[in-house]
């Protein structure tokens, strides 16, 4: 292929995955393709974002939302697109289609494209048969969360500086126990930044953690339906 056919089967690729991204997200898609809008994206009956025909995004009237998943998609189909295949093994079975997006400190993050399902990522570690085979064990139909367990696995974030459930559960818990006290022992801004913090494990840190979990448990066993 030519330069210009590369560019043509990128693009093909990634308004493929970023439609169905953003029809899985509820957003409708209306492909004008004329001589300067390739697309219209709404959100119910309001238009939210446009893509012209220089593959850019105008408007995205939705918090940035669908800029924020063009962004990641065109990241990761690019990367699939360029990426060496690797050998690699799922749950004792060898599996093909898999290209090497990262790796570093023998542990590897790793993509494939999976029929008309989008994209799988999956996580895992070199093994001292040679330079390119490696097992995978964890597997993400979400990307962010893939790349959040690669950093972790290859110690590019130093988990002792992290927080885990238990200990965040214990924080809460002091914080908590230490406005009740009457009469009260810190001061109005204390009790403000004690608030947020309290506000923040609640409602952003715990949930996620639950809900990565859980995302976790049914993708690896949507995943494994697919492959079946």
């Amino acid at each position: 292929m030519d330069y210009d056919e590369l560019k043509d089967d990128f693009t093909q690729a990634w308004y493929h995955e970023l439609f169905r991204r953003l029809r899985e997200d509820g957003y409708e898609i209306d492909l004008i393709n004329n001589h300067r809008i390739y697309a219209n994206i709404y959100s119910g009956d309001a238009l939210v974002c446009q893509i012209d025909k220089d593959n850019e995004l105008s408007g995205d009237w939705s918090g940035k939302v669908v800029k924020r998943i063009a962004e990641e998609t065109a990241e990761y189909v690019f990367a699939h697109k360029t990426a060496p295949t690797i050998n690699c093994i799922i749950s004792g079975m060898q599996q093909m289609g898999y290209r090497k997006l990262l790796a570093f400190n023998d542990q590897i993050l790793a993509v494939k494209k999976i029929r008309e399902k989008g994209y799988q990522f999956a996580t895992g570690y070199r093994t001292v048969l040679s330079l390119n085979h490696y097992i995978l064990n964890k597997r993400y139909c979400d990307y962010s969360k893939a790349c959040e367990d690669f950093a972790m696995r290859a110690g590019l974030v130093d988990q002792d500086k992290l927080l885990n459930e238990a200990e965040l559960k214990v924080i809460y818990s002091g914080l908590t126990q230490l406005i009740r006290i009457d009469p009260p022992q810190v001061t109005f801004e204390e009790l403000t930044a004690i608030g947020q913090v309290l506000n923040k494990i609640n409602f952003s840190i715990l949930p996620e953690l639950n809900l990565r979990l859980s995302l976790t448990e049914a993708n690896n066993h949507e995943l494994e339906e697919l492959e079946v």
